[in-house]
């Protein structure tokens, strides 16, 4: 007789609960939602020339009921259409959410956040650029990057408004992030994108190699400076006339390297466009081999007729 009594009790109280529940779902109430923002019927012959929110946040109106429902449903946008769009328009959200709101229920639409869209749209042209890595490296101790990164391909071509890629010289790629190296790596990695310019790039990523060794210095003292491009009516006399410097790579690299491969140069025009009196001398050498330790760093000249 007990169980039947606790049966019963359990059963009115979930009764109890449902039809509070059903009647509560029959009130109308206001809550804050989002919609993803989707575009469609983009010509093939235009572009984004200005970024678009992703979403629209609404503040909306309706039964219990409703709302419910249209937390069920994964179907609910904002859809542009861009058919209609030459190159710019101004979109006022709120007027046109009946022609642009696709939801699976009737809600009464309090506000729409941002109000405005504007919508510029330009000719979609290709442009190629080289690809840049970007770099997040940490070495081990004594251990160094043996040159610089190369990717193949270096090149990417991009698809665009005219206007974006217009001043867009290079493109680079997500980011290399490794740490403690202490060996080469070989690996492929995805360029950048844009999306919400509608910027894409092919191929969408690129091989990815590098050389880490230990690393090691040598030294040359009393290198020559040159002087390019001294008229023959001129003189230039330096001072001093030779520099040390040390470079560091590599220990296979630095072993392959003499004096030889370097060259201290100082080009006549930088002397006219001058007016401290001193300069610092270039140096160059082999590919990927670093120069530090420059002495003296500046050099003093007198130029005679």
């Amino acid at each position: 007789m007990k169980e039947r009594h606790i049966h019963i009790a359990i059963f009115s109280t979930v009764f109890a609960i449902l039809l509070w529940f059903s009647i509560a779902l029959t009130s109308e109430y206001q809550t804050i939602i989002t919609l993803p923002l989707v575009t469609e019927n983009l010509r093939p012959t235009r572009a984004l020339a200005k970024p678009l929110p992703t979403s629209l946040t609404l503040k909306v109106r309706g039964t219990g009921w409703q709302l419910l429902r249209l937390e069920s449903l994964p179907d609910s946008r904002y859809v542009l259409d861009l058919s209609d769009i030459s190159y710019r328009k101004r979109i006022v959200t709120k007027d046109d959410y009946l022609e642009r709101l696709r939801l699976p229920v009737t809600l009464q639409i309090l506000e729409v956040r941002p109000e405005t869209l504007f919508v510029a749209l330009d000719e979609r042209v290709r442009k190629t650029v080289p690809v840049l890595p970007k770099e997040d490296f940490g070495f081990r101790e004594g251990y160094d990057i043996v040159g610089s990164v190369h990717l193949t391909p270096d090149s990417v071509t991009l698809t665009g408004a005219q206007s974006l890629l217009h001043d867009i010289s290079s493109w680079e790629t997500k980011t290399l992030h490794y740490a403690n190296l202490k060996n080469g790596i070989e690996t492929r990695v995805d360029v950048a994108d844009t999306l919400s310019y509608g910027i894409t790039a092919f191929p969408t990523n690129v091989l990815a190699q590098f050389d880490v060794q230990p690393t090691a210095e040598k030294s040359f003292n009393d290198v020559p400076i040159e002087v390019n491009h001294v008229p023959d009516d001129r003189t230039v006399v330096l001072i001093p006339p030779k520099i040390g410097f040390a470079i560091r790579g590599g220990v296979n690299q630095i072993a392959a390297v003499e004096r030889k491969d370097f060259k201290a140069y100082i080009d006549f025009k930088t002397i006219l466009l001058d007016t401290t009196g001193r300069l610092k001398p270039s140096i160059s050498g082999p590919r990927d081999i670093r120069i530090v330790n420059q002495q003296p760093e500046f050099i003093q000249y007198v130029v005679r007729k």
